[in-house]
């Protein structure tokens, strides 16, 4: 398990501190986190241009990720979250950022599901 969520970027022993060792607690963390809607609030958000809730679903999905120890969708949800925080909109960066954010999550559940 922990070879497999290393190449997402979780760095494992440090996320194991947070559930307090509990292996089979955070697995099921894990898996729980297959069934989160927010991200499909975020791809629908940032299709439709609507920022404002983008936002809200990007600064979810980043701590959700960031609970969980899933560095590289943190990598990109982050600055992504920060583009959505404010006026003026930058529509070319925030889409690069969810391109990055898309191909690190489904390689994330890509992932998970294999545990």
């Amino acid at each position: 398990m922990k070879d497999k969520l290393v190449t997402v970027g979780v760095e494992y022993d440090e996320v194991l501190k947070r559930f307090m060792g509990k292996e089979d607690f955070y697995l099921r963390m894990l898996k729980k986190f297959l069934d989160d809607k927010n991200y499909d609030g975020l791809k629908q958000s940032v299709e439709g241009r609507n920022w404002k809730e983008a936002f809200t679903y990007a600064h979810t999905v980043k701590g959700l990720c960031g609970n969980l120890g899933l560095g590289s969708i943190m990598e990109y949800a982050a600055p992504l979250t920060e583009e959505l925080r404010s006026e003026p909109y930058d529509e070319e960066s925030i889409l690069n950022y969810m391109k990055h954010v898309a191909k690190a999550y489904d390689k994330t559940v890509e992932v998970i599901k294999s545990l």
